[in-house]
């Protein structure tokens, strides 16, 4: 059966292989050997066993190990270069059969999905070459296990596993993989999510991008009810932070453990530095002290050599050493520790800063001195980049005249989490901006009530010279406006006024009617009257008059019958010529018509 032990990094396919390769000293001694001197070592080692390299055009293929006579001498391959080659294999084994049950869980997923035969086809395609390299690390583990068939120069030679590593790494690199991990796909990418999902997945981005980590934590726990697969890792992170930042730092840790061992699985070596430290700093913040040296250990084992990487676990490391002996220090610093990874700006501000320069006061000559200098010099700077952020969205609601949000902004920042000097500052800015405000605000209100002024004057003005509808237009701009009442009385005025006006051209205009014998200037005075009335109608309707002018409109539409009854029913128009308005005097007596 295959070992589970997962590879840590697809990156070192080819070293591993070469180390494998060459001697049972590789698998000692630890040491990378370049390719260059690996070919030339291995060209050695099969000189010294009596093989030449043959020329290429005379190179006969080498029989398969089940085709060699069994009365050919053999040299056998000792355990020492059997053990590296088998653990490989069998961390490759075990990689693949992870691949393969992902993508029969994908399967799954879209059977009943309306997919593009084109899609369909490279699902199949994937899948067989996961089976097909699968089979054949299988064969190898199970030849690799039976020594008496595997010569040393079978194995020096390398070809059956070269050619198998060839494969391996040209489908981590192809569209397959890519599918599998979430990542885009360079030739017609599956769908695996639906658009829904897609747009939750961009709002939890967006709500984290944004600060806003009590909604990130909701929404994530939302999608994972609506999906079967994980989500991207990016996405995954952020939920682990959000919860940090919330409060909520043992459920984070438990989100880290899990995506480290989801991306070991999945090959994607990149994400584990960061996740292995993560997971390591949260242990020592929660106290929990064993499981942090268990993580800083690794992190030491793994990445040796890497003095940027190790420099960090190996101080938390010297800290662990001694939490019996000086406890009060090691909890003093686990907490500034802790506060740092749940590091929230908008509760927080400068609070994490001053809790890390406290503890560099206190113990100077700590073992953590140089990570707590660290820390401080990392939360100042997110402290003040938050606070210039804070200003800057202060000045650009100043740029638009925004005072009240602006100094909203500002009075919502807890003075408790800003240090003297950054209290002082924002209490000045307040006080400034709030007498900018107040100006603005004068200045305003003096700007409006001279608008209004000018409009009521407008009014009067338009009004006098029997400009009936300019004078409703000016009066009602300022209505709920500190002249309304006078508007309204002023408006009702205008209306009043017009009506009357409009009906005494209208009753002019029926008069001229009468008196006419053409039959067709009959009709055009008459439409034309009748359209005076239907006006004051709509333009009018606050009228003491309506009910006269409706009375008027049935006479008018009375005559029109008369002449033909079907004038008012059919589109008759009067060519848009309004008949010339008679002298005032014609209009003496007509009240008993309008």
């Amino acid at each position: 059966m295959p070992m589970h032990s997962i590879s840590k990094s697809l990156n070192i396919l080819l070293p591993s292989l070469i180390c494998v390769l060459l001697s049972s000293g590789c698998a000692q001694d630890k040491k990378m050997v370049s390719p260059y001197e690996g070919r030339a070592q291995r060209e050695t080692a099969m000189r010294e066993q009596g093989y030449e390299r043959p020329v290429a055009k005379q190179e006969v293929p080498e029989p398969r190990v089940s085709e060699l006579p069994l009365d050919q001498p053999q040299v056998m391959a000792d355990d020492d270069l059997l053990l590296p080659m088998l653990t490989h294999v069998n961390e490759r084994i075990f990689s693949y059969e992870q691949k393969k049950a992902a993508w029969s869980a994908l399967q799954e997923k879209i059977a009943n999905q309306d997919l593009e035969e084109e899609r369909l086809a490279k699902i199949a395609e994937c899948r067989r070459q996961v089976q097909e390299i699968l089979n054949q690390y299988n064969d190898l583990h199970y030849q690799v296990l039976q020594k008496e068939s595997v010569t040393t120069k079978h194995l020096l030679k390398g070809e059956l596993l070269l050619n198998l590593e060839k494969k391996d790494f040209q489908f981590l690199e192809s569209d397959c993989s890519r599918m599998l991990s979430g990542g885009p796909a360079v030739d017609s990418p599956l769908p695996t999510k639906k658009d829904a999902v897609r747009q939750q997945e961009q709002e939890i981005s967006t709500a984290f991008a944004n600060g806003e980590y009590e909604k990130t934590t909701k929404d994530y726990e939302r999608l994972m009810f609506d999906i079967a697969q994980p989500p991207p890792y990016e996405l995954t992170f952020s939920y682990g932070q959000a919860l940090m930042k919330t409060g909520r730092e043992t459920d984070a840790r438990s989100v880290f453990k899990e995506l480290l061992n989801r991306i070991r699985q999945q090959d994607q070596a990149q994400w584990e530095f960061k996740l292995m430290q993560l997971i390591g700093d949260l242990d020592f913040a929660l106290d929990s002290y064993s499981a942090a040296k268990d993580q800083y250990d690794e992190i030491v084992q793994i990445y040796e050599g890497l003095s940027k990487r190790n420099d960090w676990a190996k101080q938390q490391l010297s800290a662990l050493n001694v939490a019996d002996d000086q406890s009060e220090e090691v909890k003093t610093y686990a907490d500034v520790l802790r506060r740092h990874l749940a590091y929230n700006p908008d509760r927080d501000g400068f609070t994490v800063v001053a809790k890390a320069e406290a503890f560099v006061d206190m113990y100077p000559y700590s073992l953590v001195a140089s990570s707590a200098d660290h820390l401080v010099n990392i939360s100042r700077r997110d402290a003040e980049e938050w606070y210039q952020g804070l200003l800057q969205q202060v000045d650009a609601l100043v740029a638009e005249d925004n005072y009240q949000d602006a100094l909203l902004i500002m009075e919502r920042v807890p003075r408790t989490i800003l240090p003297v000097e950054k209290q002082q500052e924002l209490a000045t800015k307040s006080k400034e901006l709030s007498t900018t405000e107040a100006i603005a605000r004068e200045t305003m209100q003096l700007e409006e009530e001279q608008l209004l002024q000018e409009n009521w004057n407008t009014g009067m003005t338009a009004l006098q010279f029997k400009e009936y509808d300019k004078a409703i237009e000016a009066f009602s701009q300022l209505l709920g406006s500190s002249y309304d009442d006078r508007a309204k009385v002023r408006i009702d005025e205008a209306a009043g006024l017009a009506a009357q006006e409009d009906r005494r051209r209208a009753a002019e205009l029926f008069v001229r009617a009468n008196r006419t014998e053409d039959p067709e200037s009959r009709k055009k005075l008459l439409f034309s009257s009748r359209q005076l009335l239907q006006d004051i109608l709509v333009k009018y309707p606050q009228s003491d008059l309506i009910e006269k002018v409706r009375r008027n409109l049935e006479r008018i539409e009375d005559e029109i019958s008369a002449i033909d009854p079907t004038l008012l029913s059919a589109p008759v128009t009067v060519d848009g010529a309004i008949a010339e308005p008679v002298d005032s005097s014609a209009s003496t007596g007509l009240d008993a018509e309008f």
